[in-house]
């Protein structure tokens, strides 16, 4: 999560740094703008990782259930088939 946080806070500094260039304004007041939007950006960032990330382990632990179910499924079928086939007259 660091990384993303220092990913999105460089990003957030480089954005409104450049805009706050571009629009014409000081260059130490673009700095200070540019300074707050880091943060912002950075934290954003962050929050939107830790949510991709529980994201992820739900949708993985989601699909192991599904195959732990359908290991056992299959078990049970061959269980069943086996004693189906015991119990039939040669």
């Amino acid at each position: 999560m660091k990384f993303a946080l220092l990913v999105g806070g460089l990003i957030g500094f480089v954005i409104v740094f450049a805009t706050g260039l571009s629009v014409g304004k000081d260059p130490s007041k673009a700095l200070f703008e540019a300074s707050i939007g880091s943060i912002v950006v950075g934290l954003l960032t962050r929050w939107l990782g830790m949510i991709w990330i529980r994201n992820v382990k739900q949708m993985l632990m989601e699909k192991h259930q599904a195959a732990v179910a359908a290991l056992a499924e299959a078990e049970e079928r061959k269980s069943r088939d086996a004693k189906e086939a015991a119990s039939k007259p040669v």
